[in-house]
């Protein structure tokens, strides 16, 4: 398994920080397709075709959950590439998820993209049949940084403290363990390492055992530093937290206040999700909505030379992500769950579609 990736199946931290930035970025208000005039003179509703024809086009590749899954992969594996599938009508049908690790910019001696490789299938796809989003792509080799990489050690010391030390510390604490020291001094090497394994295979908590033999137990009570303990825990949940950048009530952590919740909220509504639907809204705009455009004006007869700039261009604009909506919104949920003890206590699923969270998400947990 895909190092990065592993940390996304296993640790629920992780996870969420994932989901939830991706959520934020592409799903919580939407976007629209606009018609932008190019040519002086133009208007833009003359052109009105064009756009029901790209949101058609959308519509039919399901848009809003590829671009979900696009930010969920490139945050985890640093890139994410889908085939475009066409249709009998050239125009694509669906968009296919390729697996990131084997996905492969080609570029030639200019560093321009001619297409990709994709391991175990012969042959190359080119540029135009792969959807390519990379990201914090740094060099021109178009090969992006994953978000999970500045956390590995965190992720993998964490998973030792909840799935390693934490059960065999709540095993020590109801039941001490016996150091049994037996007198083999009239026996073989072999029979006493015989009898050596038979006390230690019968020697188990909260069971009575009888031996003949001359034995002396010592009963060694351990005291772990469960406070210290959490408090790690806690440091590694806030260093794993910090490197996404999510904040923590969306996280069901705790906060100081109201008013700390809210910047902490419009901040990150204003940096890291702004950047990311910033970066898409570009990505389409070049490698997706002005494809389509095209060919849209040239299935019209208005086919546009090369060289030449088309009447309209089509952009991306995401509806904005209100800050104060959204912290009233968990206010209300928070309110209404009221600790256990609240009108939807019962029925957490409530509570996910009230956020607009999905609900299959509470059935992997």
């Amino acid at each position: 398994m895909h190092g990065d990736y592993r940390w996304f199946r296993q640790d629920e931290l992780v996870r969420r920080c994932v989901l939830t930035n991706s959520f934020f970025a592409t799903m919580t208000a939407g976007f629209e397709a606009v018609l932008e005039e190019v040519r002086d003179g133009v208007d833009p509703g003359d052109y009105s075709y064009v756009k029901e024809g790209v949101d058609e086009v959308n519509k039919r590749v399901n848009m809003d959950l590829v671009l979900f899954v696009a930010q969920v992969k490139r945050s985890v594996y640093g890139k994410a590439g889908f085939e475009v599938v066409l249709g009998d009508d050239g125009a694509p049908d669906w968009l296919l998820s390729l697996q990131s690790p084997r996905l492969k910019p080609n570029l030639d001696r200019e560093w321009r993209l001619t297409g990709f490789r994709y391991e175990g299938r012969d042959g190359f796809y080119s540029s135009d049949e792969v959807l390519y989003f990379p990201n914090l792509s740094l060099e021109a080799d178009l090969e992006g940084l994953s978000d999970v990489e500045p956390v590995r050690d965190v992720c993998l010391a964490r998973h030792e403290l909840l799935r390693e030390n934490f059960p065999e510390i709540v095993r020590t604490l109801w039941a001490p363990y016996i150091i049994l020291k037996a007198d083999t001094s009239g026996l073989s090497e072999e029979e006493a390492s015989r009898a050596i394994e038979e006390l230690a295979s019968v020697a188990r908590a909260g069971k009575s055992i009888a031996v003949n033999e001359s034995v002396d137990p010592t009963v060694v009570s351990a005291t772990p530093d469960i406070r210290g303990l959490c408090e790690l825990l806690d440091r590694l949940d806030q260093a794993i937290i910090g490197n996404f950048g999510t904040p923590r009530f969306l996280l069901g952590r705790p906060i100081e206040n109201r008013a700390t919740a809210y910047a902490e909220l419009e901040a990150y509504v204003g940096v890291p999700i702004a950047h990311i639907q910033r970066f898409f809204k570009r990505e389409l705009e070049r490698q997706w909505y002005d494809r389509w455009t095209l060919k849209i004006l040239e299935d019209e007869d208005e086919k546009v030379l090369e060289g030449e700039q088309p009447p309209v261009r089509v952009k991306h604009r995401w509806n904005p992500v209100r800050v104060a909506d959204v912290y009233e919104m968990a206010k209300a949920v928070a309110f209404l769950y009221g600790r256990g003890d609240g009108p939807i206590a019962q029925r957490l699923e409530k509570a996910w579609e009230l956020m607009g969270w999905d609900p299959a998400e509470l059935e992997e947990e």
